[in-house]
């Protein structure tokens, strides 16, 4: 590995760290972290390009910023991710850039490796983050989890999983064989999913729901209902959060607090995807091939 390319490396990796203990104790990532990640991303490819009269390491890192703007601004206003998110993925994205004159699958291209890793992270990193959070919060999680299997819908879909479990297990102890484990496999499989989603669902109810005063509101927090003051709607919930205008809009209007909802920390996972990009590369090349 290069000099230069082991600095890039480095200086991504402190990013995400810095971001990610931001993103812990505070849930917001700094914009200046961001922005400052994307500067240093150009401005590097601008000087290798010059020093080595190559103009490929700055269309590079031009398309990768682009292709992080695309995935940033999706995941941002569909309400998936905050604006801190959507920035850094911007930065890390131009850092790593994308060579279009050799495959996606090349050992050389790592941003598509390193945008699979953040999903497959991702998930793993939220299922387990729901988990601790109903287990730190096991009395509020499983008072809620009664409650929502009790709804006729959910009592329902449970008697017919746990049949489809009871049955396929039946199948596979009159038959065992390959096609009867796999049935067996896939309504196992559900019926875990099944429970999860209850288990995950109620996280979000009882543990990242509450009420904050409005003086204490930061850009990009989520409202979770209509604010309403003397039967006039003052401020509708918005998948990108609550802008400085809005939150100056609350105060005028003398709204003392709103319950907004807690998104989990995603950067960390960005931060383990990259770690293990870099540690293992291009597993999706050798997969293919």
């Amino acid at each position: 590995m290069t000099p230069i390319l082991l600095t890039s490396l480095l200086v991504g990796l402190a990013a995400l760290l810095a971001a990610s203990w931001s993103d812990v104790r505070t849930r917001e990532v700094p914009d200046w972290l961001s922005f400052a990640l994307i500067a240093f991303a150009v401005g590097n490819a601008v000087i290798i390009s010059i020093y080595a009269k190559n103009p490929w390491f700055l269309i590079n890192s031009s398309i990768g910023l682009a292709v992080g703007m695309i995935i940033g601004f999706f995941m941002f206003y569909t309400g998936q991710w905050g604006g801190g998110d959507s920035k850094l993925i911007m930065g890390l994205a131009a850092l790593i850039g994308l060579n279009i004159k050799e495959s996606l699958l090349s050992s050389s291209n790592l941003l598509l490796v390193f945008i699979i890793n953040i999903l497959l992270v991702g998930a793993f990193y939220g299922i387990i983050y729901s988990l601790a959070k109903a287990l730190m919060n096991f009395r509020e999680c499983r008072k809620a989890a009664e409650e929502k299997l009790k709804a006729k819908p959910f009592f329902i879909a449970r008697i017919i999983i746990l049949m489809m479990v009871l049955g396929s297990l039946a199948y596979l102890v009159v038959a065992p064989g390959f096609d009867s484990a796999m049935i067996f496999g896939m309504c196992a499989f559900v019926f875990v999913l099944f429970y999860l989603w209850i288990v995950i669902s109620c996280v979000e109810k009882t543990c990242m729901i509450k009420e904050t005063g409005v003086g204490s509101l930061t850009e990009g927090d989520w409202i979770v209902s209509p604010i309403i003051k003397n039967k006039k709607l003052i401020l509708k919930p918005s998948k990108t959060g609550i802008t400085r205008e809005e939150i100056a809009l609350l105060k005028k209007n003398s709204i003392r607090k709103v319950t907004i909802k807690i998104g989990i920390p995603f950067v960390p996972s960005f931060l383990f995807a990259y770690i293990i990009t870099f540690l293992i590369g291009n597993w999706l090349g050798i997969i293919m091939i």
